[in-house]
C-alpha cells in the first residue's frame, strides 16, 4: 500500500513540507519526508515511521542527548561523556571522588564517607535517642571539623524528627500538634475516619494513621 503525504500534514510535531527521496547504506532508495519540526529544526524520517506514528519529532522530545562532548576536570582531554558523569574515564572518576574526599571543605557526601570511614556504619551503634539499633550518622553540629562532635548515631525516625522532617516541621504536614490532639478526642467521641478528614482536611487515610500513632506518634 503506497502511503500518501500532503504538504502542511502534522505528525507529533513535525510538519511535512514536501517527499524526498533518500538512499539506505546499502544504496537501496526509499521514500521520505522533509518535515520541519516545531522546536525549528528539520528532520527526514521515513514516510512510514510518520504514518506508524514511530516519527515524533526530530529528536528534540527526548530531551538533550545521552552522550556530550565535555572537558574532563582531571586528565583534561576532551571526550564524548555520559550527560550524568563528570569524567571520561573509571579511572578519573575515582582520582575526582578521591580529591573530593580529602577536601578541605568537603562535601554532605564526603562528610558522611568521612565519618564511615573513621567510626564504621551507623548500624553498630545504638540511637542516642530512643536506644534502638541506628541507622543513619545524623550531623549535630556542621560547624564542627571533629568527628566525634559532628555526628551522633540515630535510628530513622529519630533522625527525621530531629532532622524536623516529621510532625510540624515537614514543610507538607496539614495538621499540627493541637489538631492532632483534637482529631483524637474527636475519635473518641464516636466519630468515623471519613467525618474526621472533613473537617480537619485530610484524607481518611491520614486521620486513621493519626489516631493510631503510626504518624504523630510523639504527639501525647
Amino acid at each position: 500500500m503506497r502511503h500518501i503525504i500532503t504538504p502542511g500534514d502534522k505528525y507529533g510535531r513535525l510538519t511535512v513540507l514536501r517527499e524526498v527521496q533518500k538512499a539506505a547504506a546499502d544504496g537501496r532508495r526509499y521514500r521520505a519526508a522533509l518535515c520541519r519540526c516545531d522546536c525549528g529544526k528539520e528532520a527526514t524520517p521515513r514516510i512510514t515511521s510518520l504514518r506508524s506514528g514511530d516519527a515524533q519529532s526530530c529528536g528534540c522530545s527526548r530531551g538533550p542527548p545521552k552522550y556530550q562532548p565535555k572537558r574532563c576536570p582531571v586528565c583534561g582531554t576532551l571526550a564524548v561523556i555520559r550527560r550524568d558523569h563528570r569524567t571520561c574515564s573509571r579511572a578519573c572518576g575515582y582520582e575526582l571522588a578521591r580529591a573530593a574526599r580529602q577536601a578541605a571543605n568537603p562535601s554532605y557526601d564526603g562528610w558522611h564517607h568521612r565519618v564511615t570511614q573513621a567510626r564504621g556504619p551507623a548500624s553498630g551503634y545504638a540511637c542516642v535517642d530512643c536506644g534502638n539499633p541506628a541507622q543513619d550518622w545524623s550531623t549535630v553540629n556542621p560547624s564542627s571539623d571533629d568527628i566525634q562532635a559532628r555526628f551522633q548515631p540515630r535510628c530513622r525516625s529519630c533522625h527525621r524528627y530531629y532532622d524536623g522532617a516529621v510532625g510540624e516541621g515537614n514543610p507538607r504536614a496539614k495538621l499540627t500538634s493541637e489538631k492532632v490532639r483534637q482529631l483524637r478526642a474527636r475519635r473518641a467521641d464516636g466519630l468515623t475516619y471519613r467525618q474526621l478528614a472533613a473537617e480537619f482536611g485530610v484524607s481518611d487515610v491520614s486521620a486513621c494513621a493519626a489516631v493510631n500513632r503510626k504518624t504523630w506518634a510523639h504527639v501525647n
